[in-house]
């Protein structure tokens, strides 16, 4: 618990719980709202790729800018924005036509703002202690905002089911907003930042994916991280089907699902918090990545609702563990002034995602959940082999 020595730590810690609970809330809602409209698992799972689409395209931009701005103040206008897109789709939701393509509009929209929140709320948790506390910080944090997300799992559940799904797209939206209002309160740390004076801030963001092309740790990294969003966090898009489809449950069966998910995510981030500066971080996610895939197979031949359950446990574990271990390594490997860039790489590489989104659902709807989920867990697995065996470096970091 050594980062909540630091205040800075802290008020970013708070804001970050706002923010995950907004955004567990929203995704899951709308993910249901596409399913009970359209009856189709295709389209469920487009909903995750028109979230994560626009990272492609925004990534450079939002790694530049948060190694230029003040991040907190950043992070207070996107959340804010996040906040009027949540209360678009809310209201739509709820007195809209019934079409579903304005929805996809403005989880687009979303996406462009969602783009600039990773590398500036990454970068405020590593200024916010010393470099020896960074793996501990980001542990910490991530270990809160998946408590957050089991919470906001339910909170659909509940909700969605006493008072309708645009309700809790409503509170999605007054979480947001509750977030944006921590941060804009928020006196950042002094960091190692480049001023507004700077170039161009393409020429920046162009000049920073170079360098995270030519360190081969980097690079495996992010490229570990294309492969595994593409094809082990897909399964997040198509969990309303099988909440419904396969395991007979409805939104509350979907939010005990994501319960799990996230108290699982809560153990795997909790364990890398006690593991504390761990010296061998490129192997630990190496083991990371190949027990994810193995979870992920397993949870895919399972039919009964309690198994599944307790195998999510296993998934989400180590679903938040690898998100962690990218931002870890990405923020130890590169100099102090690339951070924000660091992360924009990663905001680029969870942009890929979309593929993997589009791929599950078409597959799913192909030749079923169950076998779409577990071609998905093997893929994960040989990504994790072929990493090990593809860098040297990374393996000594």
């Amino acid at each position: 618990m050594a980062a909540f020595s630091y205040p800075a730590f802290r008020r970013v810690f708070g804001g970050s719980l706002f923010m995950s609970l907004a955004e567990f809330v929203e995704r899951l809602g709308v993910g249901w709202l596409v399913l009970v409209e359209t009856d189709s698992v295709f389209l469920t799972a487009a909903t995750f790729a028109a979230r994560s689409a626009p990272g492609m395209l925004m990534a450079p931009f939002a790694g530049a800018s948060a190694d230029r701005f003040n991040r907190s103040r950043l992070l207070a206008a996107v959340l804010v924005y996040r906040a009027a897109t949540a209360a678009g789709i809310a209201g739509y939701a709820a007195f809209g036509p019934g079409a579903v393509w304005p929805i996809f509009v403005l989880i687009g929209l979303a996406g462009v703002g969602q783009s600039f929140q990773a590398p500036a709320l990454q970068g405020l948790v590593t200024d916010s202690v010393k470099r020896s506390d960074r793996m501990n910080a980001v542990s910490l944090q991530s270990t809160g905002t998946r408590l957050l997300g089991a919470i906001g799992g339910v909170s659909v559940g509940i909700v969605g089911n006493l008072f309708g799904v645009p309700i809790a797209l409503a509170v999605a939206a007054g979480a947001f907003f509750a977030a944006g209002l921590v941060f804009a309160s928020f006196a950042a740390p002094k960091v190692v930042q480049r001023t507004a004076s700077a170039g161009p801030l393409g020429r920046e963001a162009i000049e920073g994916f170079k360098f995270l092309w030519r360190d081969s740790a980097v690079r495996t990294v992010l490229l570990m991280g294309i492969m595994v969003e593409i094809f082990g966090f897909a399964f997040g898009s198509i969990m309303p089907a099988v909440a419904r489809n396969v395991l007979g449950v409805g939104l509350g069966g979907l939010g005990a699902l994501q319960l799990m998910a996230g108290f699982g995510g809560v153990l795997g981030v909790a364990g890398l918090a006690f593991l504390g500066d761990f010296p061998r971080k490129g192997l630990l996610i190496v083991s990371i990545t190949l027990v994810y895939g193995v979870f992920i197979a397993t949870f895919s031949a399972s039919g009964n609702f309690p198994v599944a359950l307790v195998l999510l446990v296993g998934v989400g574990a180590m679903a938040a563990s690898f998100d962690a271990m990218q931002w870890i390594l990405l923020q130890h490997i590169v100099p102090e002034d690339m951070r924000g860039r660091a992360i924009g790489g990663w905001v680029l590489v969870i942009g890929m995602g979309w593929v993997g989104h589009l791929a599950i659902g078409a597959v799913a709807e192909w030749i079923g959940v169950q076998q779409a989920l577990g071609l998905a867990g093997a893929a994960v697995v040989v990504t994790g082999l072929l990493a090990v065996s593809a860098s040297r470096r990374l393996r000594t970091v």
